[in-house]
């Protein structure tokens, strides 16, 4: 097995599981605040991390570039969580599923302001073909102005956007990498924090919502951010992106497993999503065997 093939698969896991969480929140933030429940989810899973900083810190290994990434990679987590939040106090959650999609074509345009390479025709074509899939999925309209709500979403995207090319870069530049995936943590939970206030930090006393909490910490938080540091570097961003955006595909397939309906229009975007992650790699193929062919 390739190395590209290896990292390929591995990170088709990371949309599986965030896809798992999303039922369990969207139950959680009927009752308890978002950036609540963001907070408990990344301390958690900081502390859940904490020994290898401990660890680290007594190896004499500390490196202050590692934190500046960290630092960087947190403040674009919090910003994605809480302006999506902050959203859908004004527009519904189907346009605003549709909205923070389009960061899967910010990706290969925003690649040059970070010295990555210049996007690849086909690799803009396999973007709009997933913003197609996710626009099916939602179900939502292209009708209606441009208020603070739509704003607020695209700002969202912009911020997940620039996390996925920014942790391929920072994971290049890294000293250690599992490090880097502590600093991210701990920082987006530390910004929540900030915004909820001391007196607004309570604890629930809901089974579901620390189950969720646990679930969320562990499968949805550490695991991802680790493989995502490790192998999107070998992919690249724009790959990475498309993969990330399976989250809606999975996460209507456990909606629908926890009693959900789910309409054609989702079944076709699901299957639209997933033509566009093989896209560019049968594209690769092919002209690889006209050449073949030819010679």
């Amino acid at each position: 097995m390739s190395r590209e093939l290896k990292a390929y698969l591995i990170l088709l896991t990371i949309p599986v599981m965030w896809g798992i969480a999303f039922p369990l929140m969207h139950r959680i933030v009927a009752d308890y605040a978002p950036s609540l429940f963001v907070f408990w989810r990344f301390i958690l899973a900081a502390l859940i991390m904490s020994p290898l900083f401990i660890s680290t810190m007594i190896k004499r290994k500390f490196n202050w570039g590692d934190v500046r990434y960290g630092l960087i990679l947190g403040a674009l987590n919090s910003g994605s969580f809480i302006l999506q939040a902050m959203s859908l106090k004004y527009m519904d959650s189907s346009r605003a599923a549709f909205l923070t999609g389009i960061n899967v074509v910010m990706v290969p345009f925003l690649l040059p302001l970070f010295r990555m390479g210049r996007p690849r025709v086909i690799e803009i074509v396999a973007a709009l073909f997933c913003l197609w899939g996710i626009y099916l999925i939602s179900g939502a309209g292209l009708h209606g102005g441009f208020g603070r709500g739509e704003l607020l979403v695209i700002l969202s995207a912009l911020c997940i956007a620039v996390g996925i090319i920014f942790a391929e870069k920072s994971s290049l530049l890294s000293h250690n990498l599992k490090l880097l995936t502590f600093y991210q943590i701990l920082f987006t939970s530390l910004i929540p924090g900030f915004i909820l206030a001391p007196h607004n930090i309570v604890l629930p006393d809901s089974h579901l919502f620390w189950w969720a909490i646990v679930y969320c910490a562990i499968i949805a938080t550490v695991i991802p951010f680790f493989l995502q540091i490790k192998y999107q570097r070998v992919i690249g961003s724009n790959k990475a992106a498309i993969i990330f955006s399976l989250e809606s595909v999975t996460a209507t397939f456990f909606a629908y497993w926890m009693g959900e309906t789910i309409k054609s229009s989702v079944l076709i975007g699901g299957v639209v999503i997933l033509f566009s992650t093989v896209l560019t790699d049968g594209y690769k193929i092919t002209m690889k065997r006209i050449k073949f062919i030819k010679t």
